[in-house]
């Protein structure tokens, strides 16, 4: 047998290669179960569980240097006041400033964002916040994060779906790793009626007659007043015919596109005897009422431009606070679905006291009737294993996570969902939940197991709540 010497240095340095690994492969198996405290301290707290379906940012750049305010997709503004940012040294920031933020408006944005809801910070705890509202805001330059400049904060208007007033402000301590109390929200309603007809009021465009058209004629010539009117067709605003034979006839030009025609009876002269006609000016053919109107749009141009947009806006923003309320009552019993019939907008602002999370909160209860043991299987009874495990109860705006034993209200509506160990959702449903007559002990709970992996809200929505 020849000797390879080659071969024995590469044995050798396998071996000793192999010993290495599984040394490294101990001493992070030991890290693992045995975390140092400096350690602890590097797991973060906000912990997305599906990172690929994380409620995203949209990001702004502004000059701090003047008064800014910014529209974001979910129906929230931002008013942010010029002077708004404060550096590390404290000193007012004048360079461009980089925004992001974020709202979550239900329990799956923020279950998907990793966001605490437990009110102390202690798991043991027995309350969890239930939102109004919340949002994400946060403020940098490339070289460091930004404070907020208490002398000039930014306030924050967004969408919420509950009028109660029983909520409070808090912002999140990520140092501490608990929510610090702030104050009370301002909260208003609103209807798009009501909204759209605070816009400021464009003058009346020029119409075509119709049969409550009139003309006035100053049969005894006795006033140079009403020449410039003599053929002029007036149209009754209310669409009423009149016609009267009048002592004295006189026209108020409003200034909006309409005018006051008052009419002084033969009969009395005395102020009751007045009549006043509010109208538009009309024409009788087609040719001179085009002209007109191009005369119109020509010199309310810019007012009839700004008053489109600000209609495309509330429709804009109805539209979204729509949409978010039919995502919202998913979550809901029917008789909470009953109270948020939409046709009121809810609207909380408040002003941002720290950078982070900021949510508009009042603690409640874990739900009580049922704690459980429970055993995961899967369809076939397989036994699996569970990560990121959170229970609904309909009809309120929280999660409750939990990692061993299950507390729920079996008179309730219950949703609960969690992670495999290949990160697959799965999930047992409210009609699950009815079938399940033990309310302690050991229960066996057969998830649904989504055989795709999910990445984004719109998906994971669409498998917990099928339409």
């Amino acid at each position: 047998m020849s000797f390879n010497p080659l071969k024995h240095l590469l044995m050798n340095s396998f071996k000793n290669f192999v010993g290495l690994l599984v040394l490294t492969s101990l001493i992070i198996s030991c890290k693992k179960e045995s975390l140092t405290p400096v350690e602890a301290n590097l797991i973060p707290i906000i912990n997305p569980p599906i990172p690929k379906a994380n409620i995203k940012y949209e990001q702004y750049r502004l000059n701090p240097k003047k008064d800014t305010i910014i529209y974001h997709k979910s129906g929230a503004v931002l008013e942010i006041p010029k002077n708004a940012f404060l550096n590390s040294k404290g000193e007012i920031v004048t360079d461009s400033v980089d925004i992001e933020f974020r709202t979550f408006s239900n329990p799956l944005e923020i279950y998907l964002a990793g966001i605490p809801m437990n009110v102390s910070g202690n798991e043991q705890e027995n309350m969890v916040f239930e939102s109004a509202g919340m949002f994400e805001i946060n403020a940098n330059l490339p070289e460091e994060n930004l404070k907020v400049n208490p002398e000039n904060k930014i306030n924050v208007s967004l969408n919420s779906f509950s009028n109660d007033s029983n909520f409070n402000t808090y912002d999140f301590n990520p140092d501490a790793k608990v929510w610090i109390e702030t104050g009370k929200d301002s909260k208003t309603e609103a209807t798009k009626e009501d909204e759209l007809a605070k816009l400021p009021k464009l003058p009346a465009p020029p119409k075509l007659t119709t049969k409550a058209a009139f003309k006035i004629i100053d049969e005894r010539n006795e006033t140079n007043t009403l020449s410039e009117y003599r053929n002029v067709w007036f149209e009754p605003v209310d669409g009423k015919q009149v016609g009267y034979s009048s002592k004295d006839i006189k026209v108020k030009d409003l200034k909006d596109g309409t005018y006051e025609v008052t009419f002084h009876s033969w009969l009395n002269l005395q102020k009751n005897s007045e009549t006043k006609v509010i109208c538009y000016l009309a024409f009788d053919n087609n040719l001179d009422y085009s002209k007109a109107l191009k005369r119109y749009q020509k010199k309310y141009a810019k007012r009839i431009r700004a008053d489109k947009s600000e209609r495309e806006k509330i429709e804009r923003d109805w539209a979204i606070y729509d949409r978010q309320l039919k995502e919202y009552k998913l979550f809901f019993a029917k008789s909470e679905i009953e109270k948020a019939k939409g046709s009121q907008k809810i609207i909380r602002s408040l002003e941002v006291n720290n950078f982070g999370f900021v949510n508009v909160d009042r603690p409640i209860d874990y739900p009580q009737g049922a704690i459980i043991t429970p055993i995961y299987t899967d369809e076939n009874n397989n036994k699996i294993e569970l990560k990121e495990v959170v229970l609904i109860e309909t009809g309120k705006n929280s999660l409750y996570r939990y990692k061993n034993d299950i507390k729920f209200n079996p008179q309730n509506e219950n949703l609960l969902w969690g992670l495999t160990e290949d990160g697959k959702l799965a999930y047992f449903t409210k009609d699950d939940f009815k079938k399940v007559t033990q309310n302690n002990g050991k229960v066996t709970l057969k998830m649904k197991i989504h055989p795709k992996e999910l990445k984004s809200y719109d998906e994971i929505i669409a498998v917990l709540f099928p339409q």
